[in-house]
């Protein structure tokens, strides 16, 4: 028997072995995405927020600014310089710019904290209080019918 006549009952056989379990895995993963959009919609109904989304807060992009942002230039420095032959720009010069960028950062993720800081220590808005706009001044293609 020639090969292509057995390779044509073979791929037929797999071609379920492939799509069985890549339609489950598809039908799993859009129901896992439905849970975990319900479990986003009630957390923000009741104005908590998600273990995973805590990793993004705002204190934790201030540090990154702050801390993470002047080391990154640093080494990104002192890894130019370490072999200086291939290097065109004077070693200065690389070292200033990562002494600016450092600098920059430092104020930036300072910048960031303070105003972290302001609006933590800012009281919340009570719910019976007047909002600063109308929402009735915004025409909203949704809400007219």
């Amino acid at each position: 028997m020639p090969m292509n006549v057995l390779l044509i009952p073979i791929v037929a056989m797999m071609i379920p072995m492939i799509i069985v379990p890549t339609a489950l895995a598809l039908k799993h993963a859009r129901f896992l995405r439905e849970r975990e959009h319900a479990e986003r919609m009630k957390a923000l109904e009741m104005g908590l927020t998600l273990p995973r989304d805590e990793s993004r807060s705002p204190a934790g992009v201030a540090f990154g600014v702050g801390v993470v942002v002047p080391i990154a230039s640093m080494l990104v420095a002192w890894v130019a310089t370490r072999d200086y032959n291939v290097v065109d720009t004077p070693i200065e010069t690389i070292w200033k710019t990562a002494a600016w960028v450092g600098v920059s950062g430092v104020i930036g993720g300072t910048v960031l904290a303070s105003q972290q800081i302001l609006k933590r220590d800012r009281p919340a808005p009570a719910p019976h209080e007047k909002l600063a706009y109308d929402p009735d001044t915004f025409d909203v293609v949704g809400s007219r019918g």
